[in-house]
């Protein structure tokens, strides 16, 4: 359709997690015994009861689509995690060490982590910002340029957050470029922004 468009959307679904197959093999990696205990040298436990995560997520956009030549949209989400997975660490006991059958002497100053579901809802919410469009009102000569803008900014809030493993969140970030194209060859310039993670 060559006619300019307003389009809404709105979504609204759930979704479920399994952790990795490795949680219900019941592993255990034992430390390094010639190192001091710490951080990065703690016995590293399987939690085969971890239960799956569950989330809802709502997505609404708003798309306005320009006559033949491109787009803008602005669209939004809202995501509440439940039982998500988070990372736990506690100093062993001797009942832990008899379970698993390891020697007190040498295992018990060491720590013991495992993955756990955390209490309580973590709530991830965004938006983004899309423009894209070709400058068909350009000179002949200047055919084929097309520019494009994205723009996107994320939170995570609730409690617990601080454990919330495998949270990738960027909090701003954005793209933004040029092309020309013609018959035979196509030049793009991108440039992207990262905010601190």
């Amino acid at each position: 359709d060559l006619r300019p468009n307003l389009i809404a959307r709105a979504a609204w679904y759930r979704s479920i997690g399994r952790p990795d197959l490795n949680q219900y093999a019941s592993g255990l990696t034992l430390p390094d015994t010639e190192a001091l205990p710490g951080p990065t040298n703690r016995i590293i436990v399987s939690n085969a009861g971890i239960k799956p995560w569950t989330a809802q997520t709502v997505n609404v956009r708003l798309e306005y689509y320009f006559a033949g030549v491109g787009q803008v949209s602005l669209g939004a989400f809202r995501r509440d995690f439940e039982n998500f997975f988070g990372a736990t660490a506690f100093p062993v006991t001797p009942e832990f060490l008899a379970l698993y059958s390891l020697d007190p002497a040498i295992y018990g100053a060491y720590e013991a982590a495992t993955q756990e579901n955390i209490p309580g809802t973590v709530r991830m919410s965004g938006v983004d910002l899309n423009y894209k469009q070709a400058l068909a009102f350009l000179p002949h000569w200047a055919r084929g340029v097309q520019v494009f803008a994205n723009a996107s900014a994320m939170r995570a809030t609730g409690p617990n957050l601080g454990r919330f493993s495998g949270l990738n969140l960027i909090p701003r970030g954005g793209s933004w470029g040029a092309s020309l194209t013609r018959g035979r060859f196509n030049v793009r310039g991108n440039w992207n922004y990262r905010g601190r993670q």
